[in-house]
Protein backbone atom coordinates (compact mmCIF):
# COMPACT_ATOMS: atom_id res chain seq x y z
CA UNK A 1 0.00 0.00 0.00
CA UNK A 2 2.83 2.38 0.89
CA UNK A 3 4.58 1.60 -2.40
CA UNK A 4 1.38 2.39 -4.30
CA UNK A 5 1.08 5.70 -2.45
CA UNK A 6 4.61 6.78 -3.40
CA UNK A 7 4.04 5.67 -6.98
CA UNK A 8 0.92 7.84 -7.21
CA UNK A 9 2.81 10.73 -5.62
CA UNK A 10 5.60 10.37 -8.18
CA UNK A 11 3.11 10.35 -11.06
CA UNK A 12 1.31 13.40 -9.67
CA UNK A 13 4.59 15.27 -9.22
CA UNK A 14 5.62 14.61 -12.81
CA UNK A 15 2.19 15.68 -14.00
CA UNK A 16 2.47 18.99 -12.14
CA UNK A 17 5.98 19.60 -13.49
CA UNK A 18 4.65 19.04 -16.98
CA UNK A 19 1.52 21.15 -16.62
CA UNK A 20 2.78 24.20 -14.73
CA UNK A 21 3.84 26.75 -17.31
CA UNK A 22 7.56 27.51 -17.03
CA UNK A 23 8.67 31.13 -17.11
CA UNK A 24 12.03 32.61 -18.01
CA UNK A 25 14.53 32.79 -15.14
CA UNK A 26 14.16 36.16 -13.35
CA UNK A 27 17.80 36.99 -14.10
CA UNK A 28 18.91 36.02 -17.58
CA UNK A 29 20.94 37.19 -20.56
CA UNK A 30 20.15 35.70 -23.96
CA UNK A 31 20.65 36.42 -27.63
CA UNK A 32 18.19 36.13 -30.48
CA UNK A 33 17.80 37.25 -34.09
CA UNK A 34 19.61 40.23 -35.68
CA UNK A 35 22.46 40.14 -33.15
CA UNK A 36 19.92 40.89 -30.43
CA UNK A 37 21.10 40.63 -26.83
CA UNK A 38 18.63 40.96 -23.96
CA UNK A 39 19.60 41.23 -20.29
CA UNK A 40 16.81 41.02 -17.69
CA UNK A 41 17.23 41.50 -13.96
CA UNK A 42 13.85 41.29 -12.25
CA UNK A 43 15.43 41.28 -8.81
CA UNK A 44 17.27 44.58 -9.27
CA UNK A 45 14.66 46.02 -11.66
CA UNK A 46 16.84 46.74 -14.66
CA UNK A 47 16.90 45.54 -18.26
CA UNK A 48 18.97 46.06 -21.40
CA UNK A 49 18.52 45.31 -25.09
CA UNK A 50 20.64 45.86 -28.17
CA UNK A 51 20.29 44.80 -31.78
CA UNK A 52 21.57 45.75 -35.20
CA UNK A 53 19.75 48.05 -37.60
CA UNK A 54 21.20 48.97 -40.97
CA UNK A 55 24.96 48.49 -40.44
CA UNK A 56 26.76 50.13 -38.81
CA UNK A 57 23.73 51.46 -36.94
CA UNK A 58 22.85 49.81 -33.64
CA UNK A 59 19.92 50.28 -31.27
CA UNK A 60 20.50 50.16 -27.51
CA UNK A 61 17.89 50.65 -24.80
CA UNK A 62 17.90 50.50 -21.03
CA UNK A 63 15.11 50.63 -18.47
CA UNK A 64 15.40 50.65 -14.71
CA UNK A 65 14.32 52.19 -11.46
CA UNK A 66 16.77 54.63 -9.84
CA UNK A 67 18.43 55.37 -13.16
CA UNK A 68 22.13 56.20 -12.67
CA UNK A 69 23.51 59.71 -13.19
CA UNK A 70 20.05 61.30 -12.85
CA UNK A 71 19.82 64.85 -11.50
CA UNK A 72 19.22 64.54 -7.74
CA UNK A 73 15.62 64.98 -6.60
CA UNK A 74 14.37 65.00 -10.21
CA UNK A 75 11.52 62.74 -11.40
CA UNK A 76 14.16 60.72 -13.27
CA UNK A 77 15.90 59.97 -9.96
CA UNK A 78 12.68 58.65 -8.38
CA UNK A 79 10.83 56.77 -11.12
CA UNK A 80 11.49 54.29 -13.90
CA UNK A 81 13.32 55.68 -16.91
CA UNK A 82 13.65 54.09 -20.35
CA UNK A 83 16.54 55.44 -22.39
CA UNK A 84 17.13 54.77 -26.08
CA UNK A 85 20.44 55.41 -27.82
CA UNK A 86 21.01 54.83 -31.51
CA UNK A 87 24.67 54.75 -32.51
CA UNK A 88 26.79 55.91 -34.22
CA UNK A 89 24.40 58.84 -34.85
CA UNK A 90 23.98 59.38 -31.08
CA UNK A 91 20.22 59.78 -31.31
CA UNK A 92 19.49 59.66 -27.59
CA UNK A 93 16.02 60.02 -26.05
CA UNK A 94 14.37 58.99 -22.81
CA UNK A 95 11.01 58.87 -21.08
CA UNK A 96 10.14 58.86 -17.38
CA UNK A 97 7.24 56.79 -16.08
CA UNK A 98 5.29 58.96 -13.68
CA UNK A 99 2.05 60.95 -13.43
CA UNK A 100 3.16 63.47 -16.09
CA UNK A 101 5.18 61.15 -18.25
CA UNK A 102 5.48 57.73 -19.75
CA UNK A 103 7.24 56.81 -22.95
CA UNK A 104 5.85 56.74 -26.49
CA UNK A 105 8.56 54.22 -27.38
CA UNK A 106 9.13 50.87 -25.70
CA UNK A 107 11.80 48.31 -26.57
CA UNK A 108 10.75 45.82 -23.91
CA UNK A 109 7.78 43.47 -23.39
CA UNK A 110 4.51 45.38 -23.45
CA UNK A 111 3.19 43.72 -20.29
CA UNK A 112 5.89 45.52 -18.29
CA UNK A 113 4.22 48.92 -18.71
CA UNK A 114 0.78 50.48 -18.53
CA UNK A 115 1.56 53.95 -19.91
CA UNK A 116 2.56 55.91 -16.79
CA UNK A 117 4.16 53.12 -14.76
CA UNK A 118 6.71 50.41 -15.36
CA UNK A 119 7.75 47.19 -13.63
CA UNK A 120 10.32 44.74 -14.92
CA UNK A 121 8.62 41.36 -14.87
CA UNK A 122 9.21 37.98 -16.42
CA UNK A 123 9.98 38.08 -20.13
CA UNK A 124 6.93 35.88 -20.72
CA UNK A 125 3.51 37.24 -19.85
CA UNK A 126 1.84 34.58 -17.66
CA UNK A 127 -1.57 36.00 -18.57
CA UNK A 128 -1.21 34.62 -22.11
CA UNK A 129 -2.65 31.26 -20.94
CA UNK A 130 -0.14 28.93 -22.52
CA UNK A 131 -1.12 25.29 -22.96
CA UNK A 132 1.34 22.42 -22.71
CA UNK A 133 1.35 20.27 -25.82
CA UNK A 134 1.14 16.50 -25.62
CA UNK A 135 3.25 16.45 -28.78
CA UNK A 136 6.34 17.81 -27.03
CA UNK A 137 9.50 15.96 -28.00
CA UNK A 138 11.63 13.99 -25.55
CA UNK A 139 14.09 16.90 -25.32
CA UNK A 140 11.68 19.85 -25.35
CA UNK A 141 8.55 21.15 -23.68
CA UNK A 142 6.31 22.90 -26.18
CA UNK A 143 3.77 25.49 -25.05
CA UNK A 144 1.29 27.45 -27.15
CA UNK A 145 -1.43 30.02 -26.56
CA UNK A 146 -5.09 29.13 -26.91
CA UNK A 147 -5.52 32.15 -29.21
CA UNK A 148 -4.79 31.71 -32.92
CA UNK A 149 -3.61 34.23 -35.51
CA UNK A 150 -3.80 34.19 -39.31
CA UNK A 151 -0.80 35.22 -41.41
CA UNK A 152 -1.00 36.84 -44.83
CA UNK A 153 -0.53 33.52 -46.62
CA UNK A 154 -3.66 32.15 -44.94
CA UNK A 155 -2.14 29.70 -42.45
CA UNK A 156 -3.45 29.75 -38.90
CA UNK A 157 -1.00 29.41 -36.01
CA UNK A 158 -1.06 29.86 -32.25
CA UNK A 159 -0.27 33.54 -31.75
CA UNK A 160 2.66 32.64 -29.49
CA UNK A 161 4.65 29.45 -28.94
CA UNK A 162 7.52 28.71 -26.56
CA UNK A 163 9.95 25.81 -26.44
CA UNK A 164 11.92 24.96 -23.28
CA UNK A 165 14.52 22.37 -22.49
CA UNK A 166 12.68 19.39 -21.07
CA UNK A 167 11.47 19.94 -17.49
CA UNK A 168 13.41 23.21 -17.09
CA UNK A 169 12.81 26.95 -17.35
CA UNK A 170 15.57 27.30 -19.95
CA UNK A 171 14.00 28.69 -23.15
CA UNK A 172 15.11 27.43 -26.56
CA UNK A 173 13.02 29.41 -29.05
CA UNK A 174 10.00 31.62 -29.42
CA UNK A 175 7.48 31.69 -32.24
CA UNK A 176 5.12 34.63 -32.63
CA UNK A 177 2.76 36.03 -35.25
CA UNK A 178 3.71 39.68 -35.77
CA UNK A 179 3.04 42.69 -37.93
CA UNK A 180 6.32 43.29 -39.77
CA UNK A 181 6.29 46.32 -42.06
CA UNK A 182 3.06 45.84 -44.05
CA UNK A 183 2.85 42.07 -43.56
CA UNK A 184 1.56 39.65 -40.93
CA UNK A 185 4.01 36.77 -40.65
CA UNK A 186 5.19 34.13 -38.22
CA UNK A 187 8.57 35.00 -36.71
CA UNK A 188 10.78 32.32 -35.17
CA UNK A 189 13.44 33.46 -32.71
CA UNK A 190 16.10 30.94 -31.74
CA UNK A 191 17.49 31.74 -28.32
CA UNK A 192 21.02 31.29 -27.08
CA UNK A 193 21.38 31.53 -23.32
CA UNK A 194 24.43 33.60 -22.41
CA UNK A 195 24.06 33.54 -18.63
CA UNK A 196 21.48 32.69 -15.99
CA UNK A 197 21.87 34.74 -12.83
CA UNK A 198 22.57 38.40 -12.21
CA UNK A 199 23.50 40.06 -15.54
CA UNK A 200 27.01 41.44 -15.80
CA UNK A 201 27.25 45.17 -15.09
CA UNK A 202 28.96 45.63 -18.46
CA UNK A 203 25.54 45.74 -20.13
CA UNK A 204 24.66 48.86 -18.13
CA UNK A 205 28.08 50.52 -17.96
CA UNK A 206 27.50 52.00 -21.43
CA UNK A 207 24.77 54.35 -20.14
CA UNK A 208 26.00 57.88 -20.98
CA UNK A 209 26.94 59.64 -17.76
CA UNK A 210 25.61 62.95 -19.13
CA UNK A 211 22.34 61.52 -20.45
CA UNK A 212 20.18 63.81 -18.29
CA UNK A 213 21.42 66.87 -20.21
CA UNK A 214 22.63 65.31 -23.49
CA UNK A 215 19.56 63.20 -24.31
CA UNK A 216 16.13 64.51 -25.23
CA UNK A 217 13.30 64.06 -22.74
CA UNK A 218 10.58 62.75 -25.04
CA UNK A 219 7.86 63.94 -22.62
CA UNK A 220 8.73 67.63 -22.88
CA UNK A 221 6.36 69.42 -25.20
CA UNK A 222 3.57 71.91 -25.81
CA UNK A 223 -0.17 71.54 -26.12
CA UNK A 224 -2.30 74.00 -28.11
CA UNK A 225 -6.00 74.67 -28.35
CA UNK A 226 -6.73 75.12 -31.19
CA UNK A 227 -3.79 73.77 -33.19
CA UNK A 228 -4.75 75.68 -36.34
CA UNK A 229 -6.72 78.79 -37.24
CA UNK A 230 -7.64 81.15 -40.04
CA UNK A 231 -6.57 84.77 -39.55
CA UNK A 232 -7.52 87.51 -42.00
CA UNK A 233 -5.37 90.60 -42.41
CA UNK A 234 -5.39 92.81 -39.30
CA UNK A 235 -7.38 90.17 -37.41
CA UNK A 236 -6.34 88.10 -34.39
CA UNK A 237 -6.91 84.70 -32.85
CA UNK A 238 -6.35 83.46 -29.31
CA UNK A 239 -4.47 80.20 -28.75
CA UNK A 240 -4.34 78.46 -25.38
CA UNK A 241 -0.90 77.08 -24.56
CA UNK A 242 0.29 74.77 -21.78
CA UNK A 243 2.93 72.10 -21.14
CA UNK A 244 2.44 68.36 -20.99
CA UNK A 245 5.03 67.84 -18.24
CA UNK A 246 7.04 70.10 -15.90
CA UNK A 247 10.23 71.72 -17.21
CA UNK A 248 13.55 70.49 -15.89
CA UNK A 249 15.30 72.26 -13.04
CA UNK A 250 18.74 73.30 -14.30
CA UNK A 251 21.14 75.15 -12.02
CA UNK A 252 18.25 75.84 -9.67
CA UNK A 253 15.99 77.28 -12.40
CA UNK A 254 12.99 75.33 -13.71
CA UNK A 255 11.56 78.01 -16.01
CA UNK A 256 11.19 77.67 -19.77
CA UNK A 257 10.70 80.81 -21.87
CA UNK A 258 8.88 80.38 -25.18
CA UNK A 259 8.65 82.69 -28.18
CA UNK A 260 7.15 82.00 -31.62
CA UNK A 261 8.18 82.63 -35.21
CA UNK A 262 6.89 81.88 -38.69
CA UNK A 263 9.81 80.53 -40.70
CA UNK A 264 8.17 81.16 -44.08
CA UNK A 265 7.01 84.71 -43.26
CA UNK A 266 8.68 86.13 -40.13
CA UNK A 267 7.00 89.55 -40.45
CA UNK A 268 3.48 88.31 -41.19
CA UNK A 269 2.42 87.96 -37.56
CA UNK A 270 2.78 89.60 -34.17
CA UNK A 271 2.46 87.79 -30.86
CA UNK A 272 1.05 89.02 -27.58
CA UNK A 273 2.58 88.55 -25.16
CA UNK A 274 5.90 88.28 -26.97
CA UNK A 275 6.87 85.33 -24.78
CA UNK A 276 5.31 82.95 -22.27
CA UNK A 277 6.91 81.55 -19.13
CA UNK A 278 6.22 78.13 -17.62
CA UNK A 279 7.67 76.45 -14.53
CA UNK A 280 6.96 73.36 -12.46
CA UNK A 281 4.37 75.42 -10.60
CA UNK A 282 2.25 76.58 -13.55
CA UNK A 283 3.10 74.17 -16.39
CA UNK A 284 -0.49 72.90 -16.62
CA UNK A 285 -2.09 76.33 -16.44
CA UNK A 286 -3.41 77.42 -19.83
CA UNK A 287 -1.94 80.71 -20.97
CA UNK A 288 -3.30 82.73 -23.87
CA UNK A 289 -1.19 83.62 -26.89
CA UNK A 290 -2.77 86.17 -29.23
CA UNK A 291 -1.60 85.98 -32.85
CA UNK A 292 -2.34 88.91 -35.17
CA UNK A 293 -1.82 88.89 -38.93
CA UNK A 294 -0.16 92.13 -40.11
CA UNK A 295 0.85 90.97 -43.59
CA UNK A 296 -0.43 88.52 -46.18
CA UNK A 297 1.72 85.47 -46.74
CA UNK A 298 1.45 81.88 -47.91
CA UNK A 299 -1.86 80.09 -48.04
CA UNK A 300 -0.82 78.16 -44.93
CA UNK A 301 1.95 79.36 -42.61
CA UNK A 302 3.62 77.23 -39.96
CA UNK A 303 4.46 78.96 -36.69
CA UNK A 304 6.94 77.17 -34.43
CA UNK A 305 8.14 77.84 -30.88
CA UNK A 306 11.58 78.96 -29.79
CA UNK A 307 12.58 77.44 -26.45
CA UNK A 308 14.93 78.81 -23.80
CA UNK A 309 15.79 76.77 -20.71
CA UNK A 310 13.91 74.16 -18.72
CA UNK A 311 15.54 71.29 -20.61
CA UNK A 312 13.70 72.26 -23.80
CA UNK A 313 16.89 73.05 -25.70
CA UNK A 314 16.89 69.57 -27.28
CA UNK A 315 13.18 69.64 -28.15
CA UNK A 316 12.53 69.91 -31.89
CA UNK A 317 10.45 73.08 -32.49
CA UNK A 318 8.89 71.71 -35.68
CA UNK A 319 7.30 68.95 -33.60
CA UNK A 320 4.97 71.58 -32.08
CA UNK A 321 3.69 73.71 -34.96
CA UNK A 322 0.72 76.03 -35.25
CA UNK A 323 -0.86 76.18 -38.71
CA UNK A 324 -2.34 79.51 -39.77
CA UNK A 325 -4.34 80.11 -42.94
Amino acid sequence: MQILFYLLLFILRNHLITCVQPLFPPQIVFSGNDDEIVAIDEINQRAFITYSLNPPMKQIAYVMNHFPYAIPDSPESKYYVQLSNRSPVNLCTYGTYWAFGGSPFNYFPTHWTNENSFTIKNYINPDNNFIHSNDSSKDEDYWYTNVTCTVDSGEIYPCKEIYFQKNTDIPIRLTEVRHVAWSVIQVITNLTIITIGKPDDKYFDSIPKNWSIACRDINLGLTYNPTSAKIDLNQSVEIQVWLSTPPHRINGNDTVRIQWISKDCPDCFTYSPEQLFFSSQNFQEKQTLTITRVKKGLLISMIVPIFYGGGFDLVTPSSFPLYIQ
